[in-house]
Order: C-alpha cells, then structure tokens, then sequence
C-alpha cells in the first residue's frame, strides 16, 4: 500500500454499536488519529462520505468487517478489521496491537489483499431480486421445521446433481473457513480464483463438496415438494424459498479490498484462529 502523506489521508471508522467496547474504542481511535493529523469520520454504519477514505477500519467481529467489506466494494475502498469479538477470523489485528499495526498502514507498510465476492440473483415467489453481494457465502438451507428440502443444483443450465438434506453452501475462499469449514468442506487458499460448493448433511456419502471455476455459474432450485427453505448471504437471512424458486450464483465483477498486518501470514492465521496444525 502506498504511502500517503498525513495531510491527505481521510480515515473511515464503522463500529459494531451492540458491542461496548467497539464503540468506546472507535472515539480513542478518532483522537488517535487527530494527534497525527489525519482526518476521520465515525459511524455505526458505511456513509457516503466513506466513499473518498483512504481505507476503512471496520471496529467489530467477522459479521462487521464482512458488512462493511460488502458496502465499500463498489468503491474499491480497503477495509482494516479489528477483531472486538470472538473469532475474528477476517481482522487484521486484535485490539491490543491496533495502533502499531494502524501506525504501520498509515506509513505505507500494509499488506492489501483481494478476495472474491460472490453475486445472487434469482426468483422468489415469481418476484426477481438482486444481484446481492456476499463476501463468504450464500447458503440454501431447511427452514425452521429442520425438515429435510430437496434441492436441483444445475451449471450453466446443464444439471449437476440433485441434492436431498439439509441445503448447499456455495462459498469464497474467504468463505471456506466458515460455514463450509462446518460442513466438511475444503479449507482453500484465499488468493485462489475458485467457488467452493458444499452439501449440508447429504442423506447419501456419494456427494461430497467441489471445487469449482469462477467462470461457471451455478444455479440452485427448491424442487417440490420441498418445505420452506430459507436464502442466506454471509450468515444473514435474506429470504424465505418455496418449491420453485430459483436462486444463481456467480464471482462478482467487485472485489473486496482488505488491509491485513503485513507480519502476519494466512498459516499462522489458521493456527491462532482454528488451532491448525496443532498437535
């Protein structure tokens, strides 16, 4: 990341208001920030004025920076996560060590990384919606009865299988340590130009996850007489599926920038977050 002088620099602040100590610690960023002459706005959420920052600190867990990452994208603004929650798996620093890594950023010493997004579309109820961004995954899964749904999976309108269970998961490399980590899926390189497609509790061991181009698109079908079923991007509910509706997923024309602590590595990310590795 280039370096940029003091007196150019706009910094964007998006903290998590459910979490305390994310919002005292966005005003002590601010003042921090003030000391050495970079300008900065605060918010609970993305604003317009974001759109010229340099970069975006997203104050939070994983749910923050992957909300913040989806609302910058259009923008190609970075994102620096600081993990307030549990995981965080996406941060590039815990609290404690904020400010030397912000202090090694703001000099130019940042490592920028691009990871791919995911675009669905699709029709419900006859109604079309999208495209919507998700920077892990997009999930259809049963809906509250727990009840096994069926599922017509096709690839580029060629059928790919039919799946009986509880739902798929098509997910980033990014996303591969999320959901589909859970659902026995392949933990994949992030820098990897690949989809990711996952069965969740197949009801045969025949169907195992794939690994799939990111020039393929995949559409997914609630086949009858399925019950509900529900449509979820990056953990969020977005809708409620019948039999026939229809959803497409494919990699975006955005990318999601992110700022990660240029001494840290993907590896030793795996083996501080998940215990990778570990004997």
């Amino acid at each position: 990341m280039s370096k940029t002088s003091p007196a150019h620099q706009h910094i964007g602040i998006v903290y998590n208001p459910e979490k305390e100590r994310a919002r005292q610690e966005s005003f002590r960023l601010k003042r921090w920030l003030k000391q050495r002459r970079v300008k900065s706005h605060s918010s609970v959420r993305v604003t317009p004025a974001m759109r010229q920052c340099r970069f975006v600190v997203a104050l939070g867990g994983d749910g923050t920076v992957l909300r913040v990452a989806r609302d910058v994208a259009a923008w190609n603004v970075p994102v620096l996560g600081v993990n307030v929650g549990r995981l965080g798996f996406l941060a590039a620093t815990e609290l404690p060590a904020m400010y030397r890594t912000l202090s090694r950023v703001l000099a130019g010493q940042g490592r920028q990384e691009s990871r791919t997004l995911l675009s669905v579309r699709g029709v419900v109820r006859g109604k079309s919606f999208g495209p919507s961004l998700a920077l892990n995954d997009c999930v259809v899964r049963s809906g509250p009865t727990g009840r096994v749904i069926q599922l017509q999976a096709t690839i580029r309108d060629r059928l790919l299988a039919h799946y009986i269970g509880d739902g798929l998961i098509v997910s980033t490399p990014t996303g591969s340590t999320a959901y589909n980590l859970a659902a026995s899926g392949p933990i994949v390189y992030p820098d990897l130009d690949v989809l990711l497609l996952s069965p969740i509790c197949p009801h045969t061991l025949a169907q195992r996850p794939l690994v799939l181009p990111t020039f393929e698109i995949i559409s997914v079908e609630v086949v009858r007489p399925s019950p509900a079923a529900l449509l979820c991007l990056d953990g969020e509910v977005v809708h409620s599926l019948s039999s026939g509706d229809r959803i497409e997923i494919r990699r975006a024309d955005e990318q999601v920038q992110l700022l990660m602590d240029p001494d840290r590595t993907y590896y030793q990310v795996l083996q501080s977050k998940l215990h990778w590795g570990g004997s």
